[in-house]
């Protein structure tokens, strides 16, 4: 998120962003079945949690002592993670309530990747849950915080997260 990386010098990883590399380096174009495709060959071919791996692998070799990870989906992701970096390693679900909100904000980010209609969203996510079983990850985070309002409120989550936990200190 680029509001940790800006305002907090924290950097941030995606496990999207790890395949999208990989689509890249390869001459794949980045669309959702293209790297739907590359996703499951990995998880077949190195098992799953293979993508909170790689990002795990980065944040080590860069030496970072702390560090933003999104596309933590699944209670493997989260067990792999608590594998590699112990009690260091703070789980925070950043929820929108309202399916149909979470749609016009993907919409509006405007990737080619993502669902063009609301059912197909619906069932991406239903998907989605029956692959990797994304609320029982949810339920293990350590603190939620909603993003169903505007940015600025979300931020303002943020910072009361983090100054009221003591989550950036080293």
């Amino acid at each position: 998120m680029k509001y940790l990386r800006a305002e907090h010098g924290v950097p941030f990883l995606s496990t999207g962003d790890i395949v999208r590399e990989i689509a890249s380096t390869e001459g794949v174009e980045p669309t959702r079945t293209n790297l739907q495709e590359i996703s499951d060959l990995y998880f077949r071919e190195q098992g799953e949690g293979c993508f909170v791996r790689l990002v795990a692998e980065k944040i080590c070799s860069n030496g970072w002592q702390r560090a933003g990870i999104s596309g933590v989906r699944s209670p493997k992701d989260v067990d792999d993670l608590k594998g590699i970096f112990g009690d260091e390693f703070v789980l925070i679900d950043v929820y929108v309530a309202d399916p149909r909100l979470r749609y016009e904000r993907m919409r509006w980010r405007g990737e080619g990747r993502d669902a063009q209609a609301y059912e197909d969203f619906v069932q991406q996510d239903r998907a989605e849950e029956e692959l990797f079983h994304t609320e029982e990850a949810t339920r293990r985070a350590d603190y939620s915080l909603s993003n169903d309002g505007t940015l600025d409120d979300l931020h303002r989550a943020i910072d009361g997260l983090i100054s009221g936990n003591g989550l950036l200190s080293i």
